[in-house]
């Protein structure tokens, strides 16, 4: 699945029907270099996505590719931001409960698997944490609102985001045989399991 569409041109007295067009034409082409990138990954795992072979594949030189990312990590990092943008988008969507945030979050993982593996560097293709820290800190105050929280530091985030990314990654690499509707059912049992811990606030860091 592509990525959405960037942000629309802004409006206003300085753009021109030109500078909206270049601005959409520019738009268009990230996405189809980003959704060349997810394709490529899906079929053949993030280590085999390079501007070379991403060039190739939409039919461009790779000199084209330049144009719109720095190289192969800018990419990366562009679809790292959007997920995370999306993932916590989701949740929000998703309910203002435990249970389906982190019901939400299994699905985004699940239903995403190409996706979701370079978000957290599970297919051998990794981004600086400290380059996608405001992203990730938004999907930890989703969980931590809808615990009553506004710490995203709080223990209970953490349990609930580790048990639902250890199920999404051991599901992902093979390592645990069931289907979802089971995942689902160990995840919301969790769930309610934390519900019932007291708040502890930790200093670390996810």
């Amino acid at each position: 699945m592509p990525p959405p569409p960037d942000s629309p041109a802004p409006t206003g007295p300085s753009s021109t029907p030109a500078r909206q067009r270049r601005e959409r034409e520019r738009a268009e082409a990230r996405n189809a270099i980003m959704a060349a990138a997810r394709e490529l990954a899906a079929e053949e795992g993030w280590e085999a996505v390079s501007m070379r072979r991403l060039a190739d594949r939409i039919g461009y030189s790779a000199n084209y590719a330049y144009r719109y990312f720095q190289g192969r990590d800018d990419i990366l990092l562009a679809l790292v931001r959007d997920g995370f943008v999306r993932l916590a988008a989701a949740m929000r969507a998703s309910g203002s409960t435990v249970g389906s945030v982190s019901a939400a979050y299994l699905d985004f993982a699940l239903d995403e698997p190409d996706l979701y593996q370079v978000m957290y560097g599970l297919g051998g293709a990794r981004v600086s944490f400290a380059d996608i820290a405001t992203e990730g800190a938004a999907v930890a105050a989703v969980v931590a609102g809808a615990l009553g929280s506004d710490d995203p530091d709080d223990d209970r985030v953490t349990r609930i985001w580790a048990t639902a990314h250890g199920l999404a990654a051991l599901y992902g690499i093979g390592k645990l045989e069931t289907d979802r509707e089971r995942l689902h059912r160990l995840l919301a049992a969790s769930a309610e399991d934390l519900l019932r811990t007291p708040k502890h606030p930790h200093g670390g860091t996810r």
